[in-house]
């Protein structure tokens, strides 16, 4: 029988054998736009914290301590409303130029082998910023380190760079749970499991939820596909599927996330 955690937003299963820089172009904020709000800038913000506080943290030198740069700025219509109650299709219309491959052409990843622990976030104005006029919309990226956001003094092409591709991978430190809460470096051959796949199954903002079934169906053949190149195991779990039930794709989790055990990635990968 499948395992599964209902009380996560993503549902999950490992499925075993014997079950089976170039800067992104960008609109140019509006008139009413803080001066803060620009490519390249950077934020000192924590991943606990709120919407708001990332909203409304100041500017800082990118050779300073900071935990966020942003990499796309955009400009909302008047009839956005105030973001905080703007549905969840409107705010990914709104943010649609932000994805992986935005991320990466910022920090000049050329030819991605594997998903990294470089996420986005999307930044709107708080309701007093908007209240005030201010009509930008931004996503910044951040490296996931742990449940945390690793402060950096560096821009993150320069951090990017001075990387080797492998520390970059996106491991857990045990079987992966719910999604993506933990982004941890590849170090224990035993009990770590490395992302190998992060596959968006919502094409477009306003695509529905295709129902669990669907959802889980198709996840699990992406991921065994997936895991062909890195896994040799003949026992339980070899390879890990995640996928986003109805309520989180509800709120943009919309991606199939495949794992495999960190020690077949190593025992299989000539290269890393």
């Amino acid at each position: 029988m499948l395992p599964a955690v209902s009380k996560y937003t993503a549902a999950i299963a490992g499925i075993g054998l014997i079950a089976g820089v170039t800067l992104v172009t960008s609109p140019l904020p509006s008139a009413h736009a803080s001066e803060a709000v620009a490519v390249g800038n950077c934020f000192d913000y924590k991943s606990s914290g709120t919407k708001d506080q990332a909203a409304s943290a100041p500017a800082v030198g990118c050779a300073t301590p900071h935990t966020a740069q942003t990499y796309w700025v955009g400009t909302l219509p008047e009839n956005f409303g105030v973001p905080e109650k703007a549905t969840a299709a409107s705010r990914l219309k709104a943010t649609q130029t932000c994805t992986k491959d935005s991320i990466n052409a910022f920090v000049n990843i050329v030819d991605p082998k594997l998903p990294t622990r470089l996420q986005s976030v999307s930044i709107f104005p708080s309701p007093a910023q908007w209240d005030a006029g201010q009509r930008w919309v931004r996503c910044d990226v951040v490296f996931r380190e742990g449940k945390s956001y690793k402060r950096l003094s560096t821009p993150m092409a320069e951090f990017v760079a001075a990387t080797p591709a492998s520390q970059l991978n996106f491991c857990t430190s045990t079987v992966p749970g719910n999604r993506t809460t933990s982004a941890y470096p590849c170090t224990n051959a035993q009990k770590d499991w490395i992302m190998i796949l992060e596959k968006n199954l919502g094409t477009t903002p306003t695509k529905k939820f295709p129902g669990a079934r669907t959802v889980e169906n198709q996840t699990k053949r992406i991921c065994e596909n997936a895991a062909k190149p890195y896994v040799t195991l003949k026992k339980y779990y070899p390879w890990w599927a995640i996928w986003p039930a109805s309520a989180g794709w509800s709120r943009g989790d919309r991606t199939a996330q495949c794992f495999v055990p960190y020690s077949e990635f190593v025992k299989n990968t000539v290269s890393q």
